[in-house]
């Protein structure tokens, strides 16, 4: 059973008939402690339009809640204005875009884009015209940030494992823009046909844009999801942001008239009906009226929900930075990719290569010593890591 703040937090993401939990006898500390998981999940500016009009709610935490919601705010407004003048540039110069995570949710599924806390913007652009993308945001000052281990700079040239180029900073240093070409990572399933997923996106109302159809991004969505829950990022470790991506779900399955066997037949043709299906089962199980046919279609032959919950567990009903969710391979022996993509080394200098991996290694050194205080759930956590890769077995 889920602590009683994850419940209220529950209770702002995905509503019941009758409340989950009753908060008018929390103390303090028990506010405290939801206030940390909200912050932890990115959800505070939700909680906090939940709990507005609701009585016998302390007027610190109220205060609180505001901040963060009005801090959402501006951040949203401002990453409208950045946005607008983004894909202009883009569309003046011949580029298609199309929006993908926040950006494209916010103008599909969430009324009030101050709810859904965005850290970039993710546009997706044909894989020919990421170098004339970047070159046409150029003169609105966005570049990639220089690399910081000595070396000239980011490369803005694409490997054949990466999604996205690099990150494009804005000159205020508060908005990036990452152009992606593809939506899977190296090791995930076989590649999703792009072509099939340009030819079902839908114009925007708001602009020259593009958004996914419902399915693609509900499936990118849930995807996401999945690979933060195998993996996570050294920016937000382990469970950050989880309940925020189970919310993503529940709105689009809420609001998004989703073809059901469209998205199986879509996941199932490039083998991510594993990785989909497993964030569908945990967005089911904390209270998202995902359809249980469905879920039928996706269901792994060795799935047991007993793994699922887990899964739910472990990696989604948390509030801290504890618990591993990488392999001891991943904190000791990263890939070139992980060394690229997340820490701006040059994948063709071995010098480069090795001061990323240092940098990489002192950062992830209060990883390596929880796994050293806990290892009981060290080992834990690497079985569960292991049972859901057993599910992407082919038989």
């Amino acid at each position: 059973m889920p602590p009683s703040e994850y419940d209220l937090l529950l209770d702002a993401i995905v509503p019941l008939p009758a409340p989950r939990v009753d908060h008018r006898s929390w103390d303090s500390q028990r506010w405290g402690q939801a206030l940390a998981a909200a912050d932890w999940h990115r959800l505070s500016p939700i909680l906090f339009c939940h709990l507005e009009q609701t009585p016998d709610v302390p007027a610190a935490v109220h205060s609180a809640l505001e901040r963060a919601y009005l801090a959402s705010c501006a951040r949203s407004l401002f990453i409208a204005e950045a946005q607008a003048q983004v894909i202009d540039a883009l569309v003046a110069d011949d580029v298609p875009a199309l929006l993908l995570k926040g950006a494209a949710l916010v103008e599909t599924v969430y009324p009030d884009p101050a709810q859904r806390e965005m850290l970039d913007l993710d546009i997706l652009v044909p894989t020919d015209r990421v170098g004339q993308a970047t070159r046409a945001l150029a003169p609105l000052g966005y570049r990639p940030l220089p690399a910081t281990d000595g070396s000239a700079g980011s490369s803005t040239q694409l490997v054949p494992e990466q999604h996205h180029g690099p990150a494009l900073v804005g000159e205020e240093q508060l908005t990036a823009v990452e152009l992606h070409h593809h939506i899977t990572i190296s090791g995930e399933g076989n590649r999703f046909d792009m072509g099939e997923m340009w030819a079902h996106a839908r114009a925007s109302l708001r602009g020259g844009h593009m958004l996914p159809s419902p399915e693609d991004l509900l499936l990118h969505v849930a995807l996401h999801f999945t690979r933060n829950r195998l993996g996570g990022s050294y920016r937000r470790r382990h469970t950050g942001g989880a309940l925020a991506q189970i919310c993503d779900i529940a709105r689009i399955v809420e609001r998004e008239p989703v073809d059901w066997e469209l998205l199986a037949a879509s996941a199932r043709s490039c083998a991510l009906d594993t990785r989909v299906f497993l964030a569908l089962f945990a967005a089911r199980e904390l209270g998202v009226p995902v359809p249980e046919n469905a879920l039928a279609e996706l269901r792994p032959s060795r799935f047991d929900e007993g793994l699922g919950r887990r899964l739910v567990t472990l990696r989604v009903l948390r509030a801290d930075d504890h618990l591993p969710v990488r392999t001891l391979r991943w904190m000791i022996a990263p890939s070139r990719e992980v060394l690229t993509r997340g820490w701006n080394a040059d994948p063709t200098a071995p010098s480069s290569l090795a001061r990323a991996y240092m940098r990489r290694a002192k950062a992830n050194a209060p990883l390596a010593r929880s796994a050293l205080r806990q290892p009981r759930m060290f080992i834990e956590d690497r079985r569960l890591n292991g049972q859901i890769r057993a599910l992407e077995d082919r038989v």
